[in-house]
């Protein structure tokens, strides 16, 4: 009696999702929270879900104008996502050994399409294409009288998640690191392989380990030395969140995160860069602790409300061989530090017309405290040797349209320094007002 009440309970369930799609076609699209509920409640099994997941899409594309675009039978979901930032830039930068500030006002634009797809049995690959191709700008300035503008393929990658816990990734990809500007700018996809594991622990709080294997540059072997060695840069961080606090119908609302995190590259040579201040040259002497983290508090002043600390820090345990001997600066301290500290304000969480956000923090950067092919490009235009502030501000003017404003200050710390490759500013300014479109 109970496997016939089983296999009629499962019966109806599979009637009623394949009824569903007779009266939404576009069921078939956003049916994976209901083949995932059956089979945790146990009316399907695993190849059950798969089978039904491919019947979806077979509908779909033989009932639904949309099922047109042909799609494959693997997929079981497909994203297209992008957006177009238009930019009016106001910028000054005073170098060490001048007595001339270089003004530079610019009308600016970034285009950036993004496709993710996830496939079956865990699978999933994505694309993204932006208008520069230095790694840490997406920026094409206005100029050579409207001549049109090059894409460039910024990410390509292949994911596989066997299950809650684990996540492989291959490719140019999205940074698996938590991080801030400090160490990693927002705009670089690195490329390589990285691992995630997470692991639930009680209530909503969560450790991750996170490692990344990212190649920097290839090199031919046939040349003896580091000049014949691919360059690599190898990171690993621990993620813990921890949620506390509890709302009037009791779900936990602040948070807390902790990230330790180690970098270190291999004795190589990197030579073709074209970021905001790149270094060719040496990758000796890059052997960085980390340690970012923020804090939230949520509803602070009324419902949607939401106060942030946030902070970063990196050291160099072998700053002194990176300053010396790779920079060339015999004199000194080796500056092995870099640290930030902000402050945030929001209502709302960005995503929904009238939701505003306000940040403000504070950092320095010592000579060889990071990586300068990876901080911000930014802050005193990726220089090394700065402290200074940064304040943002942002503003949903629809559900899909942001105006924000940020502007950046910063001042040297060693004002005899002169080194031109990374650190040539004495001190610099820059404005960025930006109306952004999602689609």
């Amino acid at each position: 009696m109970t496997y016939r009440f089983s296999s009629f309970l499962k019966n109806t369930a599979l009637a009623g999702v394949f009824a569903a799609i007779q009266t939404a076609a576009v069921f078939a699209q956003d049916s994976g929270p209901l083949i995932d509920l059956l089979v945790r409640k146990g009316i399907i099994g695993d190849q059950e879900a798969e089978e039904l997941r491919t019947e979806l899409i077979k509908e779909f594309v033989a009932n639904t104008s949309a099922g047109k675009v042909n799609l494959s039978s693997s997929l079981t979901e497909f994203k297209l996502s992008g957006d177009i930032r238009l930019r009016h830039q106001v910028e000054t930068q005073a170098p060490q050994n001048g007595t001339v500030t270089n003004e530079r006002t610019r009308e600016r634009f970034r285009f950036r399409f993004n496709g993710d797809a996830l496939l079956q049995k865990g699978w999933g690959a994505g694309f993204a294409f932006e208008t520069a191709s230095a790694a840490d700008s997406g920026n094409q300035t206005f100029q050579d009288g409207s001549s049109d503008y090059n894409l460039y393929l910024a990410r390509a990658y292949v994911s596989y998640q066997p299950n809650l816990n684990w996540l492989f990734v291959g490719g140019k990809q999205k940074n698996p690191l938590y991080s801030t500007d400090l160490t990693w700018d927002t705009d670089i996809n690195p490329q390589g392989f990285s691992e995630v594991y997470r692991h639930l622990l009680a209530g909503k709080d969560t450790v991750e380990f996170r490692a990344m294997q990212a190649i920097a540059d290839d090199r031919a072997e046939s040349t003896a030395g580091p000049n014949g060695r691919d360059a690599w840069l190898f990171a690993q961080q621990g993620v813990y969140t921890r949620w506390f606090g509890v709302d009037q119908i009791g779900n936990r609302t602040n948070s807390v995160i902790l990230a330790p995190g180690y970098m270190v590259y291999n004795q190589s040579v990197l030579d073709g860069l074209d970021n905001e201040t790149p270094f060719n040259g040496s990758t000796r002497g890059l052997s960085l602790l980390t340690f970012a983290g923020e804090a939230n508090w949520a509803n602070v002043a009324g419902s949607g409300t939401q106060f942030k600390v946030y902070w970063d820090s990196s050291y160099n345990l072998e700053a002194q061989r990176r300053v010396r001997r790779v920079y060339g600066v015999s004199n000194g301290d080796k500056d092995a530090f870099a640290w930030l500290a902000g402050v945030g304000y929001a209502f709302g969480t960005g995503k929904v017309q009238g939701d505003y956000s306000l940040r403000l923090d504070y950092r320095k950067i010592g000579l060889g405290g990071v990586d300068p092919n990876l901080n911000d490009s930014d802050f005193a235009f990726g220089n090394l040797n700065q402290e200074g502030y940064k304040l943002a501000v942002s503003y949903n003017l629809t559900d899909f349209a942001n105006f924000n404003v940020s502007y950046f200050y910063t001042t040297d710390i060693r004002e005899t320094l002169l080194q031109s490759a990374v650190a040539r500013l004495d001190h610099s300014q820059i404005l960025q007002v930006d109306l952004v479109v999602k689609f």
